[in-house]
């Protein structure tokens, strides 16, 4: 068993593990928010929510005036809107919602289960003020309580939120199929697999959500590989890493301590924390968030374009070189102890 703190969200920035599941659970309606991320435990970095409901369960129409939010779907199909535009996400779509964006969702299946992530630190405690606690891990069949007009309008003064009472926008809403990640702060969707592609040696790695999309806040990145050879240890001195399970098994380690992680397992590595991790499956799939974004130079160097969707059937070469060529402007301090795979 791991030492680090776990099964528990940390009132303050320490390296941490939550299993799937586990996190500061809420109830609204029939909807459950699992807070794995917030402000006390990233030192307002960015914060994590996982939403889980039921075919037809919605959220009203808000926007955060300084968060910027990324939504990831992990089961079933969500209906979003975002600036009167509405899109139909299926599993593995993402959507991202530049701060001041007006946005809104309805659950289209009877297990709809989203990620959302947001930037600074004061989004995930509207949760705690429209719900309730809750000892469970799944939502339940039944709505336990509808949150009040006069919660809404507690948690529009106590976080980054404003709701609207405007009605939902009609009409059919359109499959995702955008590949494109913009270079601005705009608001976009993107297909499963789209975004800017990087290989290096046997994974690829898709940006999602680059430094210019939220104004050097954070990034956003999918990393796929087999079953393969663990990366060199090293640590950031600016930057936490979040790492996400979403298929296969991750082994990590973090401060000398190994860890194993499934899918719906969390990983949070505050800068200065030494860590490494292996892909153990035939095919491993995980995220990353990095805050602040400036980190993605590091992609962008050891990484080469890539045009297919799946990591090569052989390993391209691991530019590693070009890295240590640039260490003094990359916050990596690389310390060894682990194989790199030629």
């Amino acid at each position: 068993m791991s030492n680090l703190f776990t099964n528990n969200l940390p009132n303050h920035k320490i390296p941490y593990l939550l299993r799937n599941g586990e996190g500061e659970r809420y109830i609204f309606g029939r909807q459950l928010a699992t807070i794995i991320a917030n402000g006390k435990s990233t030192e307002n970095l960015v914060e994590m929510v996982i939403l889980s409901g039921g075919k037809g369960d919605s959220f009203p129409t808000h926007k955060h005036l300084h968060s910027h939010e990324g939504i990831y779907i992990l089961h079933g199909r969500l209906e979003l809107v975002i600036a009167n535009k509405k899109y139909l996400l299926t599993e593995g779509n993402y959507a991202y919602v530049p701060a001041g964006t007006e946005h809104s969702y309805k659950m289209l299946s009877h297990r709809t289960q989203v990620l959302s992530f947001t930037s600074k630190g004061n989004v995930s405690q509207l949760y705690s003020v429209i719900g309730e606690p809750y000892d469970r891990f799944v939502h339940p069949p039944k709505a336990v309580n509808e949150p009040s007009i006069e919660k809404f309008e507690k948690a529009s003064r106590t976080a980054d939120v404003e709701f609207f009472c405007d009605g939902y926008v009609i009409g059919t809403s359109q499959l995702v199929e955008n590949g494109e990640v913009p270079e601005e702060a705009a608001p976009y969707v993107l297909d499963t697999g789209e975004g800017i592609r990087l290989v290096t040696g046997d994974q690829l790695h898709t940006l999602m959500t680059t430094q210019a999309n939220s104004n050097g806040e954070f990034i956003f990145v999918v990393s796929e590989g087999p079953k393969g050879e663990a990366i060199p240890e090293h640590y950031h001195e600016e930057h936490t890493e979040i790492f996400f399970c979403i298929e296969g098994q991750v082994t990590l380690w973090a401060n000398g301590e190994e860890i194993t992680l499934s899918p719906g397992d969390f990983l949070h590595v505050p800068a200065n924390t030494v860590h490494s991790y292996r892909m153990d499956s035939h095919y491993t799939k995980m995220f990353g968030i990095l805050a602040t974004g400036l980190f993605e130079p590091f992609f962008r160097t050891l990484g080469d374009d890539y045009d297919d969707y799946i990591f090569p059937s052989e390993p391209a070469p691991l530019r590693f070189d070009r890295v240590l060529q640039n260490l003094d402007i990359l916050d990596l301090k690389v310390l060894g102890g682990r194989p790199v795979k030629d």
